[in-house]
This record gives C-alpha cells, structure tokens and sequence, in this order.
C-alpha cells in the first residue's frame, strides 16, 4: 500500500511507501496498491485530516487492483487513511494507516486503529458461518449421497423408501446451508461497515452487490433446490436421486470461489480441486451421521433401510477420507511455499492443527470399520469432524502465504 504525493509512480520501496511516514510536502492523492484487483465497499476510502475531518475529495477511484481519492492535505500534522475494499474470492480487506505532512500531530497523532472490535467479530461470526455452512452440507447432500452411492447395487431399493432419520437429517442440513448465509453476511457487513470506527448503512448494499452477494445469492438457491429435490424424494414423485450428488458438486463448486482456490491458476483446476475436497469432507461427514445415528431394525419387520449396514457406510466414508486427504494434500502445496509455513504464519499453524484432526477422525473410522461395534468411536469421530469442519471455516476468513 502506497501514498503516492502528487499522484506520481513510486517505487514499493520507497519511505513513503511507509506507515507512519513524515511527508515533506502534502499529497494531493492517495492512492492504495493491492495484490490482487479489488472493488470498494461502503465509503471505500476515506482519508481523515489532523482536526478530526475527512480531507478526502470526489469519488474513489479503482483501477484493477489500484484505489485512489484526491486529498486536500495541506494542513501539517498526522492523517489516517481508512479503507474497506473486497476482493473476488469475497474476503474482505479493511484497516487504517497513518502519515503525518511536515510533522506529527493533531487529534489523530496518539489515536489507535479502528475497527479492531469489529474485526474481531467478523472473524468469529465468519469461523461459526462457514462451520454452520460444512456440517449443513453433511448432513443435506453427504447423507443423500450416501444413500444413493451404498444402494446403487440394489435396483429394488428407493431412496423414498429410506427411514424418517435420512429425512430429518437432511432437513437440519437445509436448514443450517439456510442459516449460515444470513450469518456470513452479517459477518461481511460488521467487518466492512465499522472499518472506520461506525456501522455504515451503505454497506449492506455494496456487500449484495459484490462477489460475496453472488456466491451468497448462489448458495441460497442451492439450498432451496435441495429441499425441493428431498420433497420429491421422499413422496417418490422424484427417483432420479442421482441430482441430489450433482448438485451436491455443483454447490461445492460454487464454494470454491468464496475460498482461496480462485486464486490458483488455472482458475479451473484450483475450483476443481476444492469442489473434490469439499465434496469428500461432505461424503465423509454424511456417512459418518448415517452410522452413528442409525439404529438397526426390527428382526420381525421387513428392511426398510436403503443403505447397507453400518461397516458398509463406514467404508464408504473412509474412501470419502482418502479422496478428501489426497485433494487437501494437492491444495496445501497450492497455498504452502514449504514445510515453514506451518509455523511461520496463522494459516500454517491452523492448517497444522486440522491435519492433526483429520488424522484422528480417520484413525477413529478406520478403527470403527474394523470393529464394526463400538458406537463410541463413532461418537468422538464425529466430533472430531467437527473440529475439522470449524477449522476449515477458520483457514477460509485467512490468507495463505501463497496466493
């Protein structure tokens, strides 16, 4: 990020490129330098003079990844530049940044950063949005698709026929793929809108109206559809179950742009990747409900149960495992320069810790399979995926070291 005098190039390393730099002369811009191209939110880019106002003149502009305001910064003393801009993967970037013209000084001089409050509650409503989002996709598309997956050998078995436990799991997947969006954007808002210090009503547009809106927008009609597509089901006016996995596909696709992986290039195969990941964590944690919750029938009465029984399921989650180890395994080289990075910065080190739950949730269900008893295990491996799901939520709100 640079503050650019004049409106002049810089090199990035000049002094002034600098927070806290003394400026010799004013500037008549400032202009701001990401990494990626960007599109401003709410006020965007507003620059605060010594006395407590906005010097900051005309509209912002934005240019790829440059955004810039001219400033009527002639009064000596120390300036605060407040941005909040979003980028296309829909994390957003907001913070401040002093400089002084001639010398320090003003109302702003000894002032600390706003927004750190807001910050700090857009991180934890973002974490608990994108967990609501993982487990919501479980339990909506993964037990569907393992009922289809395990019962494809089976012509007479229907998935109209499945017990009222698939249902009711699918309808609190729904409900949570539901509830997370309102959450998420709540957590955009918060976090964009009091950047400055204030909420700011003009936010909630801009947010609807960024990349963040669209993949929100998507995700909605995701889980709408899939509450239409589970109606028919079970009334049996569907038997096409195969759509519930497409669109299953489809949707973790659509994550894939709200993550890091529209950062890789091609754009097609950092999507695809990520859509094999979360398709598999998704497999995996569906199975997983099925087994632990599932009770076995009645000797006197017929089976009604279109999934086999639970060793089976098990097995198909511990291939649902290995797919999401192998495609998580591909997406860490994307985003890691080296083993350093697991201690050298947050992603790494939380990265650390979500292998370390993924290799015990697998360790659990693989010991479970062997076993074919022992619902306790089944019980802390199902709560070790929601470890999983909580710190995978955690790694989307950070940035990787590599983009």
């Amino acid at each position: 990020m640079c503050l650019l005098p004049g409106g002049e190039s810089l090199p990035s390393d000049s002094p002034i490129c600098r927070a806290g730099a003394v400026l010799s002369q004013p500037p008549r811009a400032v202009r701001l330098v990401f990494n990626e191209p960007v599109q401003p939110i709410g006020r965007g880019l507003r620059v605060i003079g010594p006395d407590g106002r906005r010097v900051d003149q005309g509209p912002v502009g934005v240019a790829g990844a440059t955004v810039a305001v001219n400033v009527d910064a002639r009064a000596p003393g120390t300036y605060r530049v407040v941005w909040s801009v979003i980028s296309p993967d829909t994390h957003p970037d907001f913070g401040t940044m002093a400089f002084s013209v001639l010398r320090p000084g003003g109302v702003l001089a000894e002032g600390t950063p706003a927004g750190g409050g807001a910050a700090v509650w857009g991180t934890i409503l973002g974490a608990l949005a994108h967990l609501l989002h993982f487990a919501g996709y479980a339990l909506g598309f993964g037990t569907l698709a393992a009922v289809w997956l395990a019962g494809r050998a089976d012509p007479p078995s229907r998935v109209s026929g499945a017990p009222e436990l698939l249902w009711r799991l699918t309808g609190v997947g729904i409900a949570l793929l539901l509830f997370a969006e309102p959450i998420g954007f709540a957590a955009e808002s918060v976090a964009l809108g009091a950047a400055g210090g204030g909420a700011d009503p003009a936010v909630v547009g801009a947010v609807l109206d960024s990349s963040f809106g669209r993949v929100l927008a998507q995700r909605l009609a995701a889980a709408i559809l899939l509450w239409v597509l589970a109606g028919a089901l079970q009334s049996g006016a569907l038997r096409a179950a195969w759509t519930v996995p497409l669109l299953g596909a489809g949707l973790a696709f659509i994550d894939g742009q709200a993550a890091h992986a529209s950062a890789v290039r091609p754009v097609w195969w950092g999507l695809g990747i990520n859509a094999v990941h979360v398709g598999a964590m998704g497999l995996w944690g569906g199975t997983l409900a099925l087994a632990l919750l599932s009770r076995p029938a009645a000797a006197s009465r017929p089976p009604t149960v279109t999934v086999r029984p639970v060793a089976s399921v098990g097995r198909l989650a511990l291939a649902a495992g290995i797919a999401a180890v192998a495609s998580g395994v591909v997406m860490a080289f994307q985003h890691l320069a080296g083993f350093r990075d697991f201690v050298a910065n947050p992603y790494g080190r939380t990265l650390a810790v979500k292998i370390c739950a993924v290799a015990a949730a697998a360790g659990l269900g693989w010991f479970g399979v062997r076993r074919q008893t022992a619902r306790r295990l089944l019980t802390w491996e199902a709560a070790a995926m929601l470890v999983v799901f909580a710190l995978a939520g955690i790694l989307v709100l950070l940035r990787p070291p590599v983009p």
